[in-house]
């Protein structure tokens, strides 16, 4: 097409056949859409004059309701209600920063400024050719004198040195960065403003405000993404930018989003990044003082009032939407104020997102576990999912692929956002905190991380009632309560018990077809629950006893298996009757001790331990963890020292497994009682 020069002739005739809307102010798009409105109603009304007078009440009453719907959406796209003036007088310190710009770039008289929820600084000339600025609230709280002072000179010299077309011309290639012709025409323009700036206020000052610009642009695009955009139904949240503003300031956001900021931006082309330097901002260039990264805590202006705040707010969520009346029905809400159900949603559905993307990768209905796998082989970056297109504060592209996948998996299991702005950090309903940063950089390395991920996607967590049930009876200082109330409600479909398959534990059955002699003698099951171990320890021979600290749960083993030989006993692990002492030939223990606290281990391991006779076997199956590894209570797997110290009171180690499936850690253990 063209090439080199950029004239009138060429913008006007992109304007007209590709962006004539462009052209057309927002009153003029209100009287036409109007118009049609009414003309087509106009015209339903002659077709249906001959109808009853119901359908035709019907139909007026219909167009009314589309006109308003219109006239409502249009009102807040109106720029003076997208834009409102923001007093100078109100904010000394931008407004001497503002004369200060008008000064270096020869503008009179002083320009008007205005709020805009637009990422970047821009100026416009507005009617009667007085030139408006348009300043964003993110911007004021998170620049510093010196560079939103350097941005407001570069965006008056734009409106100074640049012609109706040139500016068009810019406009034009940031929504089609794909047109080399237009960059090329765009160059000489670009060049001629930068040129005129670096004389003005230095090259280094240049990069250094256009460097935090681009950062805080990046920053703000995810705030609103992870923090706002899953709620922009509800309306404006009233605290968006002063959440964004305590992000800035107190959690490091812009240090921590700046190597996704360049990378996207250099893979876009965008035309603020080329206009910063000749040369190319390397991702990889180390943070130093010379380049300020961070931006000022509190900025020029610590805050516009919330009034102000709250409008641009639902401007952003309009935005977002792009649905008529939001704006309009939208209610006032805080982000601070939602419940921990309100935050729960979001992540599911990035979890969601991230499952999709490996089900397309690998082809087959993919799991949690799945993702795991190829985060941890290094094919991060070859998941597609929306997240990926927008700048984040994740380290790699393996842990922002994690992260909602142990987000929702700790959530379902009680945990909670320690701060509302902070949600990486989790706390658990035992007081336990979890960095999900951390959490997913160890999973990505290949490192136990102790979190299954297997949960249902919908659908209640089998895991949810006992956690909560568990947390309760430890607050109140009764460790073992809980398993009464968690058989007793699920006696009445109240909860549900999340060990209960209702046939023997695979391991067990594992092991017992690997012995050579048949079972005889007595065996006890120590925790038996609803009696499916008891049930098949009793049909290999054993005369079995099987107790539990559950009244319900006994009550419910008996119901079940009501012509059962197995004598089903109400018991304390950590009290048992004394009669147990050296008593059985087969003692069989699967992940009762790990249901206890930590502080319980010792006591219940010595205890299971002297039940076994002389010339008997104890059989562990447990939950297993590194020494010093994550617990995500409850249950609390055992460790190898843990394990090992069943073999107490003169009880021997026989075989020790280490049982590894792909994310699950399991022990299956025996020990020996000497003759």
């Amino acid at each position: 097409m063209w090439a080199g020069v950029l004239t009138r002739r060429m913008v006007l005739r992109i304007l007209l056949t590709k962006n004539l809307s462009c052209l057309m102010p927002e009153w003029l798009k209100t009287v036409i859409g109007t118009a049609a409105i009414c003309g087509v109603g106009a015209a339903l009304l002659w077709v249906t004059s001959g109808l009853d007078t119901l359908p035709t009440l019907f139909l007026l009453a219909l167009l009314g309701v589309a006109l308003c719907a219109f006239l409502a959406s249009h009102w807040f796209r109106r720029f003076g209600w997208r834009c409102p003036p923001l007093p100078l007088d109100d904010h000394p310190r931008l407004r001497a920063v503002i004369e200060e710009a008008a000064r270096l770039a020869g503008t009179e008289p002083l320009p008007f400024a205005r709020l805009t929820a637009q990422t970047s600084v821009s100026a416009v000339r507005g009617r009667g050719g007085r030139v408006e600025l348009l300043l964003g609230p993110h911007i004021l709280m998170g620049l510093g004198e010196h560079d939103l002072r350097v941005l407001i000179t570069r965006e008056l010299l734009k409106v100074r040195l640049w012609a109706w077309h040139e500016q068009w011309g810019v406009h034009l290639l940031r929504h089609h960065p794909d047109w080399d012709w237009l960059r090329s025409a765009v160059v000489p323009v670009r060049h001629k403003l930068m040129t005129e700036l670096r004389s003005l206020v230095g090259r280094v000052a240049v990069v250094d405000a256009h460097r935090v610009e681009l950062l805080l642009a990046g920053a703000f695009d995810w705030h609103v993404a992870r923090y706002m955009a899953a709620f922009a139904h509800k309306g404006g949240a009233g605290d968006l930018f002063e959440s964004f503003s305590w992000k800035i300031c107190h959690d490091g956001l812009p240090i921590r989003v700046r190597p996704r900021v360049i990378a996207l931006a250099a893979k876009s082309a965008d035309v603020d990044l080329a206009m910063i330097d000749d040369r190319n901002w390397d991702p990889g260039e180390p943070v130093t003082d010379e380049v300020r990264l961070v931006a000022v805590p509190g900025g020029v202006v610590s805050s516009v009032g919330r009034r102000l705040e709250h409008r641009l707010s639902r401007v952003v969520a309009n935005e977002l939407f792009r649905r008529v009346g939001v704006p309009l029905f939208g209610r006032s809400y805080r982000l601070r104020d939602l419940s921990a159900a309100d935050w729960r949603r979001p992540l599911e559905i990035q979890r969601e997102a991230v499952i999709d993307a490996a089900t397309r990768l690998l082809g087959r209905p993919a799991t949690g576990l799945d993702v795991v796998e190829l985060v941890t082989a290094g094919r991060a970056g070859e998941l597609e999912w929306w997240h990926r297109e927008m700048a984040c504060p994740h380290p790699t592209p393996g842990v922002c692929a994690l992260l909602p996948l142990f987000d929702v998996a700790l959530r379902r299991r009680g945990y909670t956002h320690e701060r509302v702005f902070a949600q990486r950090v989790l706390t658990g309903p035992l007081g336990d905190r979890v960095d999900l940063v951390e959490l997913a950089g160890k999973a990505e390395r290949g490192e136990p991380h102790g979190l299954l991920l297997e949960g249902p996607v919908d659908g209640k967590d089998p895991d949810e009632d006992a956690i909560r049930l568990a947390g309760e009876s430890l607050a109140a200082g009764d460790p073992t309560g809980w398993f009464e109330r968690l058989y007793a409600e699920s006696a009445t479909g109240g909860a549900i018990v999340p060990w209960d398959s209702r046939s023997p534990h695979s391991l067990l059955v594992e092991w017992t077809s690997q012995q050579v002699s048949p079972g005889r003698g007595r065996a006890l099951v120590v925790g038996a629950g609803l009696g499916d171990d008891a049930e098949f320890v009793a049909g290999l021979g054993y005369e079995t006893v099987a107790f539990d600290v559950s009244e319900s749960a006994v009550r419910l083993a008996r119901e079940r298996f009501r012509f059962s030989g197995v004598h089903y006993r109400v018991a304390d692990l950590l009290g048992p009757p004394a009669e147990w002492r050296h008593a059985f030939d087969l003692v069989v223990e699967i992940m009762t001790v790990q249901a206890l606290p930590e502080g319980l281990h010792e006591r219940a391991t010595a205890a299971i331990a002297k039940f076994v006779r002389p010339g008997g076997t104890l059989l562990v199956i447990a939950a297993g963890r590194a020494e010093g590894g994550p617990v995500f209570a409850p249950a609390w797997p055992l460790t190898p020292s843990e394990i090992a110290a069943f073999a107490v009171g003169g009880l021997k180690v026989g075989r020790v497994e280490d049982l590894r499936d792909g994310g699950r850690h399991r022990w299956r253990a025996t020990f020996h009682r000497p003759i």
